[in-house]
């Protein structure tokens, strides 16, 4: 790993983590699960990259019913947004939003453009998919929407 350093928090300050080493790729989420987390724009990390400074403890995840199987984390004090850090999995993506400086890459694709909300408008030339990029795991088009 570089001695890339990107830090991130919540909003009320309470959690606070960092990223070592530059994201593998940043991408854009359009399923209605992760428009109502708040969150889908996320750069995607292997988990070792991650480290909680503090505030650890008050992450809550969030495990929906099946068929759903991704579980969304927030800050228990204040809300915000987090990603998918999962401590048993090899890599996730966390909320860009919630990072604090630059991550230095930028967004590489739109997912799940089938179910975008009709008001918004996907104005760039990234490459678009209607569900789950095939390549970059997860269980196809329908991996969590």
């Amino acid at each position: 790993m570089s001695d890339v350093l990107i830090r991130g928090s919540c909003l009320c300050g309470k959690i606070r983590f960092e990223i070592r080493d530059k994201p593998l790729f940043m991408s854009s989420c359009h399923c209605t699960r992760c428009r109502k987390a708040g969150g889908s724009t996320t750069v995607a990390v292997h988990a070792e990259q991650l480290r909680w400074l503090k505030g650890e403890d008050l992450v809550v995840r969030y495990r929906p019913e099946p068929p759903y199987h991704i579980v969304r984390c927030f800050c228990g004090r204040c809300g915000t947004y987090l990603g998918e850090p999962d401590p048993g999995a090899r890599g996730f993506p966390i909320a860009a939003a919630a990072l604090d400086g630059d991550p230095g890459v930028r967004r590489v694709l739109h997912e799940h453009v089938a179910e975008r909300a009709p008001w918004y408008e996907i104005d760039d030339e990234l490459p678009q998919f209607p569900g789950h990029p095939p390549g970059l795991g997860g269980d196809g088009p329908a991996a969590d929407e």
